[in-house]
């Protein structure tokens, strides 16, 4: 027997020992240990003259780039050796890792050019991160409320992360308020799921539930699903979402529309998917109320809005509807279809505010309103293209990506009878193209105005690369629509 294969028995039997937790443990750690030394590093630091802005605000970001991949490439590694238990949360935590790094690269670039001295952004993501892969891998309700309370304080900060703007602290306010009162709901979830049973473990419950229904078990898992659909801004609980998005910085609302949704995701899948069959019929009830209401409101709202970030969180909220119709149908075509349609909307969303940081940063305007993109097209050919092409792919126009994560979801519904669900959400689909045609139209058709800017030739050449690359993602499932499939396939191959 080689040398290298002694070596993958040896690592594999290592893996196998330690219960299939040899990463995760050595991740939590290797996080805690960095989150400490960077923080003592920057403070040390942050007031020496020589290594003051931007030199600071460079190495921490160099540093947490290169952290954060290579904790990426420690998953990757796993995934290799291991099909394990937690293959499907594993699976959604490298789609978080792949998010976040773009996200770091483009972020570096926004605070560049708005002169954003402060190095504890850097931190504070990490943060998230920490938070993410403890929700991610939970299986015990005092834990899930351990991590979600600390990614909660940690967005409270990073909304309000814009202390001259009275309309970020005015978000992280709001924020905070309707966070604090879904904290209650988990808690008094929490406490009646315990008092009738005396159990927090995700696995002893479930085994519970598949054999008796008990009226406190049922009301303390609606409680948890109204948490997972306040975090995930699903209506009716998604009045902070345009809010939160329109006050914080740019880089932070894409934070907020492209990351932890991942994660809110991954655990209403397993939800759904893998217990809870003795209240099938109600938790579908509720899942498609909340769809339908989602996508109605999303779509309804964003034809009156005058601000872009708004404009793009009730699409936000649009989006999530279809995702829980996936979620909803809970069979195996319709959670592949779901994974496709999280996978396709994530790099979307990355997409489209990579584009909104790009061209924030090389104006000198900041257009925050959809007047100011008046002829922007007949003035940057190029931005306006690829800015139609994003809009036409988000409003499910084929052949683009968009266009596949809804007819996979609308397949799936279909199969399993929902007819006159799909007949509704076609409908309404095809009225919420009208605000992304509207604004297609300023850019190509509005004359000019005082309102129209010229676009300055970038130097950012993170947010240049990421924004090609996952403009060329978004083309490239024309040429192989199959693709996604077989990658929904695997991620989901451990709930199927």
């Amino acid at each position: 027997m080689s040398s290298n294969l002694i070596k993958r028995y040896f690592l594999m039997a290592l893996f196998d020992s330690t219960n299939n937790l040899f990463f995760f443990n050595v991740t939590i750690f290797t996080i805690s240990f960095f989150l400490i030394t960077s923080l003592c590093f920057s403070v040390r630091f942050s007031t020496n003259f020589d290594f003051a802005f931007p030199t600071l605000l460079k190495v921490s970001n160099g540093i947490s780039f290169f952290f954060i991949f290579t904790i990426f490439l420690l998953f990757c590694f796993d995934f290799i050796f291991n099909n394990n238990f937690y293959f499907f949360s594993q699976n959604f935590q490298l789609l978080f890792f792949s998010v976040f790094i773009l996200i770091l690269g483009i972020s570096y670039d926004f605070q560049i050019a708005r002169n954003i001295t402060k190095f504890e952004l850097d931190f504070l993501l990490v943060c998230v991160i920490l938070s993410a892969i403890c929700l991610c891998f939970t299986d015990d309700f005092l834990l899930f409320y351990i991590a979600v309370e600390f990614q909660s304080l940690t967005f409270y900060i990073i909304a309000t992360f814009n202390r001259k703007s009275e309309f970020s602290t005015e978000a992280g306010l709001k924020y905070f308020i309707f966070g604090a009162v879904i904290s209650c709901f988990l808690l008094f979830g929490l406490f009646l799921i315990y008092l009738d049973f005396g159990l927090t473990s995700f696995e002893s419950l479930f085994s519970l539930a598949l054999t008796q229904q008990d009226s406190f078990l049922f009301s303390g898992l609606l409680f948890f699903l109204v948490v997972l659909l306040f975090k995930i801004g699903a209506a009716p609980f998604h009045l902070w979402v345009s809010d939160v998005y329109d006050g914080s910085m740019l880089n932070i609302t894409m934070v907020f529309a492209a990351a932890p949704k991942i994660i809110m995701f991954s655990i209403l899948v397993k939800l759904v998917f893998s217990s809870l069959f003795n209240f099938d019929f109600i938790l579908k009830s509720l899942l498609l109320f909340a769809s339908l209401l989602s996508i109605t409101i999303g779509t309804f709202s964003a034809i009156y809005q005058k601000r872009i970030k708004r404009l793009f969180a009730y699409s936000a909220i649009s989006h999530t509807g279809f995702i829980l119709l996936g979620i909803m149908s809970n069979s195996a075509e319709s959670s592949k279809a779901t994974i496709a349609y999280i996978l396709i909307y994530s790099f979307l969303t990355l997409l489209l505010f990579s584009l909104l940081i790009l061209v924030s940063i090389s104006t000198n305007n900041n257009p925050k309103y959809l007047a100011n993109w008046t002829s922007f097209g007949l003035n940057n050919y190029l931005f306006a293209i690829s800015f139609t092409l994003i809009l036409f792919s988000i409003a499910g126009i084929p052949p683009l990506a968009g266009f596949f994560s809804k007819f996979f979801v609308l397949l799936s519904i279909v199969s399993n009878g929902y007819y006159l669900s799909a007949f509704y959400i076609i409908i309404i689909s095809s009225i919420g193209c009208f605000y992304y045609i509207r604004l297609i139209k300023m850019f190509f058709f509005t004359k000019f105005s005082k309102n129209s800017f010229w676009l300055s030739n970038p130097t950012k050449k993170n947010t240049d690369l990421i924004l090609a690359t996952l403009m060329f993602l978004n083309i490239a499932f024309f040429i192989r629509p199959e693709f996604i499939s077989h990658i929904s396939t695997v991620v989901c191959f451990s709930i199927i």
